[in-house]
């Protein structure tokens, strides 16, 4: 009776296990990344979610990826970056603190057709947008003046 009762724990365990996992835990394009209403780093709060939605998690923006534009190694790459068409780098710590929403990036991820590109990440892609708070969280890094 005891071997029944420890049998059928084992396996309705299994059972348990098979059928909550699924991939909607794990990809991490379609996590919601939480960001702090101040002091926003981009090494603890946005390298993670521009890794996940954007790089290695959607591989759009991946080493792995030959079309690969944009990389998020550090800040200073990532924010020097210059869109293809664009004079100006995706954040300009001192030009874009005053005006947030002017900053290529804060663009690139709000407006449905910024320098030619569609809005990021690309829903034609199936990927899932970034959440209101996330795009704000971006938007207070950059009024931030875009710091570690």
């Amino acid at each position: 009776m005891k071997r029944i009762i420890i049998f059928t724990g084992v396996v309705f365990f299994i059972l348990m296990l098979f059928f909550n996992c699924g991939d909607q835990g794990t990809a991490p394009y379609l996590t919601e990344y939480t960001i702090p209403d101040k002091n926003v780093s981009y090494y603890k709060d946005l390298q993670p979610l521009f890794n996940g939605k954007c790089g290695f998690g959607s591989n759009c923006h991946s080493p792995e990826n030959p079309d690969n534009l944009l990389f998020f190694t550090t800040r200073e790459v990532f924010i020097s970056h210059v869109i293809p068409g664009l004079n100006s780098p995706l954040v300009d710590p001192e030009v874009h603190r005053r005006s947030p929403e002017q900053a290529p990036l804060y663009l690139i991820i709000t407006e449905p057709n910024y320098a030619g590109f569609e809005r990021q990440p690309p829903l034609s892609l199936n990927r899932s947008p970034l959440t209101d708070r996330e795009i704000e969280g971006i938007r207070v890094w950059i009024s931030e003046g875009a710091g570690d």
